[in-house]
């Protein structure tokens, strides 16, 4: 009986020793990914991408967004003017992922970035200032790839941004303060 608890026990050290002997690198590590990160819950904005895990553990992520949006002013059923608005806007993320597995990882982060904002109405600019927008947020996450597509990566976030947007003409200051939660959706191919 003593002899064949030795042989089951030594046979499970072997077997739990051998997994942990094949389990392999995240394929994410050491990669550049380029693709694409957009914000889907709390601001819509998309743009394009580049991330890479200089570690296991460690990574960074630089974005560059656009967003456009058009307007009309009418008065007494008689258009106005009609208009755009653009918004340019860069941002850096550093990662740190406490928790990484063959096909995934779980990571927190920090971003932070700058913008500004454009706005035009019949091809004339409608603001004489600048308009300056800073944002910063903490964030966790989630990076996933398939075994079949170890390339592809697709992730996504949830955080809390802090926007202050700035307008500055002449004597003239105005800050706005946007807060809110986001959730943003992403997906990279690494190279």
């Amino acid at each position: 009986m003593k002899m064949t608890k030795a042989v089951v026990a030594a046979g499970l050290a072997v077997m739990l020793g051998a997994g942990s002997a094949v389990a392999a690198e995240n394929p994410m590590t050491g990669k550049f990914g380029l693709g694409y990160q957009g914000v889907f819950a709390g601001d819509i904005l998309q743009g394009i991408s580049g991330r890479y895990w200089a570690t296991e553990n460690f990574g960074g992520e630089l974005n560059l967004f656009y967003g456009r949006a058009g307007f009309d002013v009418e008065e007494s059923g008689t258009e106005v003017f009609d208009g755009h608005g653009d918004l340019l806007l860069g941002t850096l993320k550093l990662m740190y992922s406490p928790i990484v597995k063959e096909n995934s990882r779980f990571y927190v982060g920090l971003e932070g970035g700058i913008g500004s904002v454009n706005a035009e109405a019949d091809d004339v600019d409608v603001l004489d200032g600048d308009i300056t927008v800073y944002t910063i947020n903490p964030f966790f996450g989630a990076e996933y790839n398939f075994t079949e597509l170890p390339e592809l990566g697709l992730n996504f976030e949830v955080g809390y941004k802090f926007h202050n947007v700035s307008y500055e003409e002449d004597d003239f200051d105005f800050d706005v303060n946007l807060d809110g939660t986001f959730v943003s959706l992403g997906a990279h191919y690494y190279f």
